[in-house]
């Protein structure tokens, strides 16, 4: 399930990438096309990327993922993810489970509004 913010972001992600390799893509200097090819294949593989990570955070398994693209789960990780997402509620229950002590809460309350700002942003 996409929000507005994220389809807007997505559309304008794509939209700035075309316009930014549509004049070398035209160019009769061969090195602008390579350098125009190479632009669109990073940027498309930087917002697959971005919308995998997005589509996991938000309730979508590796499975399903690895389904789409015809690979495992495992396979699917290991090429889009750089970090483990852990779901939000994650840090309180692990907390529950380890009587921490009170320094270690607001250590731990840090590094998950941390990630959660990652993921986000």
């Amino acid at each position: 399930m996409k929000s507005d913010q994220a389809e807007t972001d997505y559309g304008h992600v794509v939209d700035g990438l075309l316009k930014n390799v549509r004049d070398l893509l035209d160019s009769p200097n061969a090195t602008d096309r390579v350098r125009a090819v190479h632009h669109l294949a990073t940027g498309v593989g930087a917002l697959e990327r971005r919308v995998l990570l997005d589509a996991q955070a938000g309730g979508m398994t590796w499975a399903e993922i690895g389904a789409i693209y015809g690979v495992s789960r495992q396979a699917a990780h290991r090429r889009f993810s750089d970090e483990t997402v852990v779901p939000t509620d994650y840090f309180d229950a692990l907390l529950k489970e380890l009587d921490a002590e009170p320094e270690t809460v607001p250590a731990l309350a840090r590094a998950a509004a941390r990630r959660q700002a990652r993921v986000a942003g």
